[in-house]
């Protein structure tokens, strides 16, 4: 899960009248040196910041931010345009060893600012639900909860299953999720592999292409009883088959999922994991297709509305 300012805790840096003031500017090629060593100390060596940092240099829409003190950048975020009016803030990160530096409160308000001077409709965030500092800068900015989702795994079924098939009209797609049960109980968002956001044509058009190396697909479940987004990703386990929408009526759920473990099969997956919302209805569903809390804790998800124009609404959970 993308958490923000997780890694371990250092002593503070002390300061004195000389001391290096913290600036946030765009990142550059230049920064990626500094950003590998100190990503090196943050989920035990297993930060997926490196996997897209290239990727994250080369993105022209968005920012990708860095902060800087004493001539190193120790810290970063970005913001990710992930279809119009829709915009995710992740890989906020900060050097272990510049703790009380304020470095968090930096960088997010920066990104913050570019993002009211530049974008449009909502942005969203999602932060581990004890990451309180988080939490108080979200509410500072003006942004507000509008829901928890957390991770659940299965190991995958060695069974056949052929009640899966390509979708070929995003714009279909998008209207039956809107119209869906189990996304109008999510708030009509959903995860969309590592971001979250409101599903329409261009967000599951965007979601069928590459991503570092990531085949991601958007699939109909038994013609068109159910629709469902898959990635591909692998932790300490292995390879494993994530889930992120899964649109239908609340009394298929249990059914899609199952067959998504037998899919996980097919493609050689040892488990499958859904990042779903802590919703009750979801988690008997969850439990009845066999599948466990992966997570400790759960996904705080934000969002902030653009005084502007062309917001895409959603209402509270």
């Amino acid at each position: 899960m993308h958490r923000l300012f997780s890694a371990p805790q250092s002593a503070p840096v002390k300061l004195t009248f000389s001391s290096p003031v913290v600036t946030c500017r765009p990142a550059l090629p230049r920064d990626t040196a500094d950003v590998m060593e100190f990503t090196k100390l943050i989920w035990d060596g297993h930060d997926y910041v490196p996997y897209v940092w290239n990727h994250w240099l080369k993105d022209p829409h968005g920012i990708l931010a860095v902060a800087e003190y004493g001539g190193h950048a120790i810290g970063l975020a970005k913001v990710t345009l992930l279809a119009p009016g829709q915009w995710w803030l992740e890989g906020f990160r900060v050097n272990p060893k510049y703790q009380g530096l304020k470095v968090g409160s930096h960088i997010h308000g920066y990104i913050d600012e570019w993002w009211m001077q530049n974008g449009n409709g909502i942005v969203r965030l999602m932060t581990n639900a004890r990451n309180i500092r988080v939490h108080h800068l979200c509410a500072k900015l003006g942004f507000h909860k509008i829901g928890e989702m957390v991770g659940y795994i299965a190991e995958s079924i060695q069974e056949a299953v052929d009640v899966f098939s390509p979708v070929l009209d995003f714009k279909e797609a998008a209207n039956y999720a809107l119209a869906s049960e189990s996304i109008k109980l999510a708030n009509s968002i959903s995860d969309f592999g590592w971001s979250v956001m409101q599903p329409n044509e261009e967000a599951l058009g965007q979601f069928t292409s590459l991503v570092a190396g990531f085949e991601r697909a958007v699939f109909w479940w038994r013609g068109r009883q159910a629709l469902i987004t898959t990635w591909d990703d692998d932790d300490d386990g292995g390879p494993i088959l994530g889930i992120g929408l899964a649109a239908c009526k609340m009394k298929d759920m249990s059914a899609l999922l199952v067959d998504a473990r037998r899919l996980a099969g097919q493609k050689n997956c040892k488990n499958v994991l859904h990042i779903a919302f802590t919703h009750p209805q979801f988690l008997d569903a969850l439990n009845e297709a066999g599948f466990k809390r992966k997570w400790e804790n759960a996904g705080f998800i934000f969002e902030k509305k653009h005084p502007g124009l062309h917001v895409i609404a959603s209402g509270a959970m």
